[in-house]
């Protein structure tokens, strides 16, 4: 659709065919940078978007894209023929998204880093407050997609980055990536 495109392709289980193959993104650049696949074979995928018009979902949590760079969490159905939800996750500078996990009630948690003051926490979480340069950003969204169930910093004064996430039985998050605070 645009200078590149994230795509997403399932392989049967021999890895001998195809099961589909899809692009995502819009007119800009696109980049998927992690997957994970729920009990029901749902597919969720995190990444960065330069594109204003990325497929965002009706009653996502934020269907407008807000800076030079977005992350942005897209969910595609178990036969890869239709996007359950798609919404974008940032502020006014560069946002990506790094790490994705999912639960078992099907709430999707992201992890990432942000140049933005503005990036969207939810009042209660963990550190409201942008640090400096970049920081890590953990975000849980509910299972609709359309609402943030927290979502917090994690940095200092200098660089952060969060790269991967896993979620526990219990619900709590795993935050793995690199700091230079």
């Amino acid at each position: 659709n645009g200078q590149s495109d994230a795509f997403v392709t399932k392989l049967n289980s021999t890895g001998s065919a195809l099961t589909y193959s899809t692009f995502l993104g819009g007119n800009q650049g696109d980049d998927g940078r992690d997957i994970v696949v729920d009990p029901t074979g749902n597919a969720y995928v995190c990444g960065t978007t330069r594109s204003t018009n990325y497929p965002a979902s009706v009653g996502s949590f934020d269907t407008v894209h807000n800076g030079s760079q977005d992350a942005f969490v897209t969910k595609i159905n178990p036969a890869g023929t239709s996007i359950s939800y798609s919404t974008f996750l940032g502020g006014t500078l560069v946002d990506g998204c790094s790490g994705i996990a999912v639960d078992g009630a099907g709430l999707a948690y992201i992890t990432g880093s942000t140049q933005s003051s503005g990036f969207p926490t939810v009042a209660g979480s963990f550190d409201t407050t942008y640090s400096n340069q970049n920081d890590v950003f953990v975000t849980k969204l509910n299972a609709a997609g359309s609402a943030l169930t927290y979502s917090t910093f994690l940095g200092d004064s200098l660089t952060d980055s969060g790269m991967g996430i896993a979620i526990d039985s219990g619900g709590n998050a795993f935050v793995t990536g690199q700091t230079t605070s």
